[in-house]
């Protein structure tokens, strides 16, 4: 006689964590957010408007949203990843976070170099 196989339920988190922080999910959010940082340092660069500078501005911040946010949150949430590879993600994000930031074009950045020029 057929019995169908026992699944058990997954939670809605893991069900979650499964859809978002996939592999695909991953490259796919990174690569536009390389993509997005790309085009706003293009549109930045060569344009001659303040408006377009601001566009670009605004695209290069969302793209270092999307890589920073994605790289941060993998590092958290993927508990199946090798616990160094976890550590180089959450390293990693923080250290964009610090050196690029998200609105250099607005304040700067956060310049950081008399910190480590012993000389200057």
């Amino acid at each position: 006689m057929y019995q169908p196989v026992y699944q058990p339920v997954k939670s809605t988190s893991d069900t979650v964590k499964g859809l978002v922080f996939s592999n695909m999910m991953i490259a796919l959010v990174v690569g536009a957010g390389l993509l997005l940082i790309w085009l706003g340092a293009l549109l930045w660069g060569f344009s001659d408007d303040s408006d377009v500078d601001k566009i670009g501005m605004f695209l290069r911040s969302l793209g270092m949203l999307l890589l920073v946010g994605m790289l941060l949150m993998t590092g958290l949430v993927r508990t199946d990843m090798n616990n160094w590879v976890r550590v180089i993600l959450i390293l990693s994000s923080t250290l964009m976070l610090i050196y690029i930031g998200f609105w250099e074009g607005f304040w700067g950045g956060l310049d950081l170099s008399g910190l480590f020029n012993p000389y200057g």
